[in-house]
């Protein structure tokens, strides 16, 4: 018991840390239980100076950047991403990620000699809750090192220790696996053992989170459980003793650990199980006692493991149902499924929402339905498989593989696109996590009495509660400047009318010949934190790539309704053949068709020229929009150049505007002084990539508007521009000193 308080103090203030309201309510929860349980006041005392160790010690956002670069390194292992594969190499420095250009993977145990650079850990530029040095921690590490190759003559193959052969076997085993069959099985069959997801679509992944499932389909808690029951059945059919069949569990669990060593997930599973197994050598079996040794080696080993989603749903969890199981046992093993399901379910309700931003409408259905099937027989055709590498070819058991794996995924499909099974959630207050949390507790409790009728109704109030306060805000209107580096990417909110609007999404950026995937680090998970799954109008200003490099992707994950382009730009027929035509149903809105829009209380003047210019280019062909928030106007100009501007001038259109955003990330092609007297701005916006190598934004142009309120993402990273009536207020990611409110009245009498 004493290990579960300690653990329980560490958690705690690991949440003071993170969001100090929902910290203190923890805090006052566990002080109640503590005095309850262990009736002394002094043990309560203790475990306060415990719960105050993470605020001091831990913060994950001020880690990385301490190793610049590294004499030498030996490839120990590799990594596997959605579409390649890299190495992790280990120095006396720690572990890095290392990436290169070449195709062929090269041995584990090669030892290269450098020095070699440590590629910087970048901060957070944007209101997002993840970073790259938090991401590090958690994972153990030190950051990543970017090369082109391996020279050969700098590097040499070596011994190798343990843990690389064990790399070694695991990736002969791969091979041997690829070889077996032409059917894609196999790549599922790789998932599920050494938990290699690079072969694995990347559609079929989100239609495994869509339905709740993806825990079945990667090494996890679940897997380890499975192979403990079928090695326990058989071994216990071999009439082995009891403390035999467990000391053999043991060893091989910690076989199937050393085949994924460098797995979080496998060693948390491995080692809870090894425990449970340990515990029940005991007569009182303690098994509370025994995961909370299991967590607190892990802090102990990775502090910052406690922020890692996984280790938070696996203990949550295992908490929740190992304080149940008093009230489970006895009943019938249907209704003790469906118990664990449920109690599963919500006892991750508040770290769902928190660490995803999202709730599912259908995962506890599914969940219902896919984990008998994966036990009954997923699991076991992975175990049996294992068996038939050692015989011979069969292909009738090669043609029932591939026929059983690939009904599955097209069930797993179809579900996955019938409905919408999960909506994104924005971040919430905290009064509205420690109700979710109140609720969890108390649908939980329910849950161990039997009485699904009160599970159903606070079920049905914390769908309300979500969803309400998923819509509700405080202000009229937000208007945000994403920073997407060297690019553009606008969001409008109407929060009066829940209207989305979108300007540009950013573009790609490449190491070697690979794009980045900037929209899934930066545009998308910022929707999914605001909440937003539904965009009812993109703005496509022109088909330069860095305003339009991450439509595909936008398009792939979020509902676009309407879609505005400038079919004269002289690049769109090529971009709209490879990037829309087939792939988008919504309404695509010519602008030389549109002179105003109304998007519930967003109005937009589209101010782009009918006639254009002789020869114009795809920047000056740039829609140029003028939005209106309430009272405050914004003038959006794309990469329009001065010849544009002149045009616009003359065109005798009113281009006033409270806020401007300078044209071509502050070019000074842009942004002439005629054209800022005329528009008259009280503040500018600049989205421009932190150190470019175009030198944006131009001094001269800084200079032009020198008299105003310069927002740029290059400085301050994103900008946010809240709205309500009169007031509007600036929030900036990394300046602080930007950050204000004023009023229309007093906007007005600026110079």
């Amino acid at each position: 018991m004493i290990a579960f308080f300690v653990f329980l103090s560490l958690i705690t203030g690991c949440i003071v840390l993170k969001s100090p309201m929902l910290g203190l309510f923890f805090l006052a929860v566990f002080c109640i239980l503590c005095f309850r349980k262990l009736k002394n006041r002094s043990h309560v005392l203790w475990f306060l100076l415990i719960a105050a160790i993470p605020p001091i010690f831990l913060n994950p956002s001020e880690l990385g950047g301490s190793v610049a670069t590294i004499d030498e390194f030996i490839i120990v292992d590799y990594k596997h991403y959605r579409d390649e594969t890299h190495y992790i190499v280990s120095s006396g420095s720690g572990t890095f990620e290392l990436f290169t250009e070449e195709s062929d993977m090269e041995e584990v145990g090669l030892r290269c000699t450098g020095p070699f650079d440590v590629a910087e850990i970048k901060r957070q530029r944007n209101f997002l809750k993840q970073d790259e040095a938090s991401r590090y921690a958690v994972n153990n590490i030190l950051g990543r090192i970017y090369l082109e190759e391996l020279e050969e003559e700098r590097c040499e193959g070596g011994d190798k220790d343990f843990q690389m052969w064990l790399a070694h076997f695991r990736n002969t085993y791969m091979q041997k696996v690829l070889e077996y069959t032409e059917y894609d099985y196999k790549y599922d069959l790789l998932t599920l053992t050494v938990g290699n997801k690079s072969y694995i679509e990347s559609e079929f992944f989100e239609a495994l989170q869509r339905l709740g499932i993806y825990h079945l389909f990667v090494i996890s808690g679940t897997h380890v459980a499975f192979i403990t029951a079928v090695l326990y059945f058989i071994l216990r059919k071999m009439r082995l003793t009891s403390g035999s069949v467990k000391l053999l569990l043991i060893a091989s669990l910690l076989i199937f650990y050393m085949m994924n060593i460098y797995s979080p997930s496998v060693f948390r599973a491995v080692f809870m199980a090894i425990m449970l197994i340990l515990a029940s050598f005991f007569r009182k079996k303690p098994y509370l006692t025994v995961i909370s040794l299991s967590a607190l080696l892990q802090m102990s080993l990775n502090p910052y493991i406690v922020f890692h989603a996984g280790f938070q749903l696996s203990y949550i969890t295992t908490y929740f149902i190992l304080l149940s199981r008093t009230f489970i046992h006895g009943n019938s093993p249907l209704t003790q499924l469906i118990q664990i399901t449920l109690i599963s379910e919500v006892a991750t309700f508040l770290i769902i929402l928190i660490q995803f931003n999202e709730i599912s409408i259908s995962g506890i259905i599914m969940n219902l339905i896919f984990v008998p099937f994966f036990s009954l027989v997923i699991f076991p055709m992975v175990i049996i498989f294992q068996l038939l590498l050692l015989l011979p070819y069969i292909p009738a058991v090669d043609h029932l593989y591939h026929f059983v794996f690939s009904w599955s995924k097209e069930v797993i499909y179809f579900l996955a696109d019938m409905i919408k099974h999960r909506y994104s959630i924005k971040n919430l207050n905290a009064p509205i996590y420690i109700v979710v949390a109140v609720l969890s507790y108390m649908m939980a409790a329910d849950i161990c009495r039997l009485n699904f009728f009160k599970v159903f109704l606070k079920g049905a109030v914390f769908i309300t509660l979500i969803f309400t306060a998923n819509i509700t805000d405080r202000d009229d209107f937000t208007f945000t400047m994403i920073d997407v580096g060297q690019g553009d990417a606008f969001l409008i909110e109407d929060h009066q009318s829940d209207i989305t609007v979108l300007i540009d999404t950013g573009g790609q950026f490449t190491f070697g010949g690979r794009e980045s995937l900037l929209a899934e680090r930066t545009v998308l998970p910022y929707l999914k934190e605001r909440g937003i799954d539904d965009i009812d109008l993109l703005v496509l200003s022109h088909m330069d790539i860095d305003h339009v490099g991450e439509v595909e992707d936008i398009l792939e994950a979020k509902n676009v309704r309407n879609l505005l382009v400038n079919s004269k730009d002289p690049k769109f027929v090529e971009w709209s053949q490879s990037h829309i035509e087939g792939k988008y149903n919504g309404n695509i809105l010519a602008s030389k068709d549109i002179k105003t829009l109304e998007a519930g209380h967003i109005l937009m003047e589209n101010l782009t020229l009918d006639d254009g210019l002789e020869g114009a280019d795809s920047n000056d062909s740039s829609i140029v929009l003028k939005v209106s928030l309430g009272d405050y106007d914004f003038l959006m100009t794309g990469d329009v150049t001065e010849a544009v501007e002149r045009k616009l001038l003359e065109s005798g259109e009113d281009l006033t505007a409270d806020v401007l955003k300078l044209a071509h990330h502050g070019s000074a092609t842009s942004s002439s002084n005629g054209f800022i007297e005329e528009v008259s701005p009280a503040h500018v916006l600049v989205s421009a990539g932190a150190d470019n190598r175009y030198g944006h934004p131009h001094e001269e142009v800084i200079d032009r508007v020198s008299h105003t309120n310069i927002l740029s993402t290059a400085e301050a990273g994103m900008v946010q521009l809240n709205i309500r009536d009169e007031t509007m207020c600036i929030i900036s990611r990394l300046d602080p000193f930007l950050n204000q409110c004023t009023k229309k009245e007093l906007i007005t009498q600026l110079p």
